[in-house]
């Protein structure tokens, strides 16, 4: 099923209908959304009756509204009411919700954006030579499920890792190597431990002002192109990125690895571009190109002469933007870096490459995940946690918990579910966990981090979110019956707890599609399984007559159908079984 827009646009269209028949001559967008007292309200009347009342010669905003009213289409509302403030309140027909539901058990679920766009998204980007950590977790997984969002509307999704793989330090770990290992220059060495080797580097680079000398000459080696100093920070970005590699192919998570290096050629031109342009001002020996966002400019070039991080971003915005041409960038990174980012489009836009009549920058920033106490997530000794351990002990105690159900079971042990073994099952049950409890909150505030909480199989968890998914292939396995074998014209809507579930479900697009400025999609998948819990503990789904039975079926399918496209999107992996 091919959806432009869902029951919203549906209701918005009609009420333009009626709104433009019963005032030909004004202009007005309906203001339409979902209401406690009805499926929909529009709250067009009160606005009218303020702006127009003398030139349309309206008496209150309730006559107002049922003007309006006169002018709606029956086939569409089953009740329509209007209050004395002049609100007009809709019921959708059951026949209505039933039609939509059918178009969805007999076609491929697909919602088409207005317009294709070409996307880059900038996600994760961890740094070469140090493990990913809980900081890298909420990017990461924000960042793949925006992806996974924006391609299934059918935009052309580029996904970059902008990892940092330049910059001062590999002078320091690049000399390290050449100090420890006398015969580099023949033969690369073998780095293992790259977390140890950073900090002996480190520590030898605070405490020896000869090495330190060394290693700013090393770094200046490698921007230089030296053979020995490129060879031997390949080998620190190899054994990196097979860690990183790790950790996404646990997370399920896809990325094109375009790092901070990649610009380091294309930095001069930019710098003489925004010269040219006579954007940038000399400041203590710094070139600098200063906005109206703040005092704090950005640095193109620093006072020694060299590039930061600044030349790197504004570099690489020109080349998405102007060499790319995308029409969205989304920049997927903690709030501490708003301003930068806000500077940094506003740079864009002084220099000509980016103007938002046409294209479109967005921040999607987040805030930092705390431990209990309120502050920074970190271990008992006040390290940082590493986000291959956080992972590790979410599928710990998810299989603790999938072997405490199956002892309560029957005793299953490590049984197999339908052939998935009791550690995948903890892997999808931990992982799905994690991903959730990040994706669940408000995406620009801190959050506590809990294992307990997210691995509570009560209430908005991944774990309730899978349970119900395996609830309902279960009653279609106990009813013994494929519902794809049922003809979907037998759904009816004949029930209040039939129709609260089919107006929810008829609401996937309308999330789907606002997802960038609302990322409510986590929020909006624990209401289906809230609604179909609704349902099936209220009504009669197996042990009722038969053409009742075929029918909410059906209901079953279609519920499990939208869910399994939302879990998709969440980067959560479906269980029949649990």
């Amino acid at each position: 099923m091919r959806w432009s827009a869902g029951l919203s646009a549906a209701v918005r269209q009609a009420f333009h209908e009626a709104i433009s028949a019963a005032f030909p001559s004004v202009e007005h967008q309906p203001i339409v959304g979902y209401s406690k007292f009805g499926d929909f309200q529009c709250n067009s009347a009160p606005s009218l009756f303020k702006s127009h009342k003398t030139a349309l010669n309206l008496k209150s905003p309730k006559e107002t509204a049922e003007k309006i009213k006169e002018h709606l289409k029956t086939s569409l509302f089953s009740r329509v009411e209007t209050s004395p403030q002049g609100f007009i309140t809709v019921d959708i027909c059951s026949s209505y919700l039933a039609d939509k539901l059918r178009n969805v058990l007999s076609n491929p679920l697909k919602i088409t954006a207005e317009k294709k766009l070409k996307v880059l998204v900038d996600f994760s980007s961890p740094n070469v030579a140090k493990e990913m950590h809980v900081g890298h977790l909420r990017s990461t997984i924000i960042g793949e499920s925006l992806c996974r969002l924006l391609e299934f509307v059918g935009h052309d999704v580029d996904r970059v890792n902008h990892i940092g793989d330049w910059g001062t330090q590999f002078g320091m770990l690049i000399q390290y190597i050449i100090e420890e290992h006398p015969d580099c220059a023949e033969k690369t060495p073998a780095i293992g431990d790259l977390q140890k080797l950073y900090r002996a580097a480190k520590q030898k680079f605070d405490s020896d002002e000869g090495f330190k000398q060394k290693a700013r000459e090393a770094v200046v080696k490698l921007q230089s192109g030296d053979p020995l100093a490129r060879r031997l920070w390949e080998a620190i970005c190899a054994v990196s990125r097979e860690e990183f590699e790790k950790v996404y192919a646990r997370l399920d998570i896809h990325l094109r690895e375009m790092g901070e290096s990649a610009y380091n050629e294309m930095i001069p031109p930019v710098v003489k571009e925004l010269k040219d342009k006579n954007l940038l001002q000399c400041s203590d020996g710094a070139w600098c190109l200063f906005t109206n966002i703040s005092s704090v400019p950005l640095m193109a070039v620093k006072s020694d002469g060299g590039f930061g991080y600044d030349s790197t971003d504004l570099a690489s915005i020109r080349h998405r933007l102007v060499d790319c041409k995308n029409d969205w960038l989304v920049y997927v990174t903690d709030m501490g870096q708003e301003e930068h980012f806000v500077k940094l489009f506003e740079a864009a836009k002084m220099a000509g490459w980016y103007n938002p009549e046409c294209s479109r920058c967005f921040f999607a920033g987040f805030g930092v995940v705390q431990g209990c106490d309120g502050k920074k997530f970190k271990t008992r000794s006040g390290e940082v946690v590493r986000l291959v351990d956080l992972l590790d002990e979410a599928v710990s105690r998810a299989k603790e918990e999938l072997m405490r159900r199956a002892a309560e079971e029957s005793g299953k042990g490590e049984s197999a579910c339908d052939g998935v073994s009791l550690d995948q099952r903890a892997e999808i049950l931990g992982y799905s966990a994690v991903k959730y409890f990040d994706l669940r909150q408000n995406r620009t505030t801190d959050y506590q981090f809990s294992y307990d909480r997210m691995l509570d199989s009560k209430g908005n968890t991944a774990v309730y979110l899978l349970y119900a998914f395996a609830r309902i292939c279960a009653i279609f396995r106990k009813a013994q019956v494929d519902p794809e074998t049922i003809d979907p014209s037998a759904l009816r809507i004949t029930d209040p707890n039939e129709r609260q579930l089919a107006v929810l479900l008829l609401q996937f697009p309308d999330v789907v599609l606002g997802i960038l400025e609302d990322f409510m999609l986590a929020e909006f998948t624990y209401k289906i399984t809230s609604s179909f819990s609704d349902f099936y503990m209220n009504v009669k789904v197996l042990d009722t007559d038969e053409d009742t039975r075929r029918s909410r079926l059906l209901l079953c399918a279609a519920t499990r159908k939208i869910l399994k496209v939302c879990l998709f999107i969440l980067g959560i992996t479906p269980l029949e079984r649990i």
